[in-house]
C-alpha cells in the first residue's frame, strides 16, 4: 500500500484539513488522472492565481507575435527557432497529476514536443488566427499531445504562483517545509522523504480529456450558412466513427479560422468547473477513507490453521457482508444514477483485504503481471498462490473475463486457486452472470477444476419505508 500514501497521511494531518481549504489530497509516490484546465483560472478567487490566466495567455501573444515574422517552420529561421525555446517547459515534479503509474515527475514539453507545438502554432498564425486561447486546444489538435502535457506547460509557466500557494498552505497547516529555490526566488516548501510537494486548488483540476464531436463542429455553424454548407462535406468524409481525428479537426480549423472563436466557446463550456472531489463520482479516493472506516469497524479474525485459499474465501465473504448487510452497497453508485468504475471496486477491496491478509501472514498484490495481462490481485504465501479476478455486472466481457482470462492468469501463476469476484450492479445483469455460472457448471469435472464464482449484491435496496 506505499504507492496510495495520500498527502495528508504524509504530512500526519486530519483527512479534512486539505479538503476544507480546497486543496488536492494527491498521492505521495504516484500520479492521478487529473490535469489543469487552464480556462478554469480564469476569475479564479484563490489570490495567488487572480493573474494567473492573464500571465498564461500573454505568454502566447508573445509567440503568436513572434511567429508572425517567422518566414518557414525550421531551426533555420531565426523567428521559428525563437519561438521554439518558448515552447519547452519543464513539468514541475511532485504536482501529483497526470498519468504516470510508477512516479510523480513527468516529462514535461521536450525538444521533440517542442518541435510539434511550434509547428502547429505557425500553421495556426499563418492562418489567420491571432487568439492565444487556441494554445488551450492544443492538445485536441495535435497527435502525442495530451491534456496532462498542456497541464504540465500551464503549471510550469505559473510555476511561481504554484510555488506562493503551496508556501501559504503549508503555513496554514504548519506543515514541515525546506527552502526552495526558483529562479531568484527562495519559497518553504512541504516535503516527504527527501521530495519536494507543491500544491495545487481542485477547483481547477478535471479528470475526463475533452474532445470534440459531431455535433460541436455542427454547433460551432449553426449562425453561418456558408460555413456550415462547406464545412458539413469536410466532416462527412473525416469523421472516424463519432470524434474528428486531431490531424483533421487542426487541417479543418486552418483552413476555416472562422470555427476558432465559437469552438473555443464550445470547448470551454464542456467543462465549466472542475471535478466533484466532494462527492468522488470516480472513486479515486473515497475507496481509501471507506476501507480504513470499515476495516476498523468490522473488524475480520480468522483461524491461523487456515489454508490461503480459505482466508481469501473468508475475506470474499467478508467483502460480500460488508457491500451486502452494512450499507457499503451504496457506494457503487452516484447520485446521477451512474455508476463508480470497476477500478473503485478493486482498491476497496484490495484495501480492506489487505490489513486482514497482513494479520494472516499472506501477501497480497494488485494487478499482478502474468503471462498474458494483469490478474487483479495475486494473494501468496510461499509457493501457494490465489489469484482473484474482480468484475463489475455490467462489464460485456464478463464470461470471457471468466473462461480466458483468469485460467491465463491461472496457467502463467502455475495455481488452481481462483475466485471471479463479481460485484452486481443491477439486477438487468442477472443473465449476465447466469452465463458465467452456466458455464462453469457444463465444463467443470473433477479434473478440470474451474474458478470459484462469487457474487456481491450491490444493487441498490429499497429503505423498509418504501418496500
Amino acid at each position: 500500500m506505499s504507492d496510495n500514501i495520500r498527502y495528508y497521511e504524509a504530512f500526519k494531518i486530519k483527512a479534512t484539513a486539505l479538503k476544507e481549504l480546497g486543496v488536492y489530497d494527491g498521492y505521495i509516490n504516484r500520479d492521478s488522472e487529473y490535469y489543469v484546465l487552464p480556462h478554469l483560472f480564469e476569475g479564479i478567487k484563490v489570490k495567488e492565481f487572480k493573474d494567473s490566466y492573464v500571465k498564461y495567455k500573454s505568454k502566447f501573444e508573445k509567440i503568436i507575435k513572434i511567429l508572425k515574422y517567422a518566414k518557414e517552420p525550421t531551426v533555420k529561421d531565426t523567428f521559428f527557432r525563437q519561438a521554439l525555446k518558448e515552447f519547452e517547459f519543464h513539468e514541475l515534479a511532485h504536482v501529483g497529476l497526470g498519468y504516470s503509474k510508477t512516479n510523480k515527475r513527468g516529462s514535461g514539453i521536450g525538444k521533440v514536443f517542442a518541435m510539434k507545438l511550434a509547428k502547429t502554432a505557425y500553421d495556426i498564425v499563418k492562418a489567420g488566427i491571432e487568439d492565444p486561447e487556441i494554445f488551450e486546444l492544443i492538445g485536441l489538435l495535435e497527435e502525442g499531445i495530451g491534456a496532462d502535457r498542456i497541464s504540465d506547460m500551464f503549471i510550469s509557466i505559473l510555476t511561481d504562483d504554484f510555488l506562493e500557494y503551496t508556501q501559504r498552505i503549508a503555513t496554514t497547516l504548519k506543515l514541515t517545509t525546506k527552502p526552495y529555490d526558483y529562479k531568484s526566488k527562495k519559497f518553504n516548501i512541504p516535503f516527504y522523504s527527501d521530495a519536494y510537494i507543491v500544491f495545487v486548488p481542485t477547483e481547477v483540476l478535471v479528470k475526463l480529456p475533452i474532445s470534440f464531436d459531431r455535433d460541436d463542429i455542427s454547433t460551432a455553424c449553426a449562425h453561418n450558412e456558408k460555413l456550415r454548407s462547406k464545412v458539413n462535406h469536410i466532416i462527412s468524409t473525416t469523421f472516424s466513427g463519432s470524434k474528428l481525428e486531431k490531424s483533421r479537426l487542426k487541417s479543418l480549423l486552418i483552413h476555416n479560422p472562422d470555427l476558432l472563436k465559437e469552438l473555443i466557446r464550445i470547448y470551454q463550456s464542456k467543462v465549466d468547473e472542475g471535478y466533484d472531489f466532494v462527492n468522488d463520482p470516480s472513486g479515486n479516493f473515497i475507496w481509501k477513507e471507506l476501507a480504513q472506516e470499515y476495516s476498523a469497524d468490522y473488524p475480520l479474525v480468522i483461524a491461523d490453521t487456515k489454508k490461503p485459499i480459505e482466508v481469501v474465501q473468508d475475506i470474499c465473504e467478508h467483502y460480500k457482508s460488508l457491500v451486502e448487510d452494512n450499507g457499503l452497497f451504496k457506494m457503487f453508485h452516484n447520485a446521477d444514477g451512474s455508476y463508480r468504475p470497476e477500478s473503485f471496486s478493486q482498491m476497496l477491496y484490495f484495501a480492506i483485504a489487505d490489513s486482514y491478509c497482513t494479520a494472516n501472514d499472506l501477501d497480497i498484490s494488485p494487478e499482478s503481471d502474468a503471462g498474458r495481462g494483469p490478474v487483479d490481485f495475486k494473494v501468496s504465501k510461499g509457493s501457494v498462490k490465489v489469484n482473484v479476478e474482480m468484475k463489475l455486472s455490467r462489464n460485456l466481457k464478463l464470461l470471457h473475463g471468466y473462461k480466458t482470462q483468469l485460467l491465463i492468469y491461472d496457467k502463467a501463476e502455475k495455481t488452481n486457486n481462483s475466485i471471479f469476484f463479481i460485484v452486481l450492479l443491477d439486477e438487468s445483469h442477472l443473465k449476465r452472470i447466469k452465463t458465467v455460472y452456466d458455464y462453469k457448471s457444463k465444463h467443470e469435472t473433477a479434473t478440470n477444476k474451474l474458478p470459484e464464482i462469487v457474487v456481491v449484491d450491490a444493487t441498490l435496496k429499497k429503505s423498509a419505508s418504501k418496500s
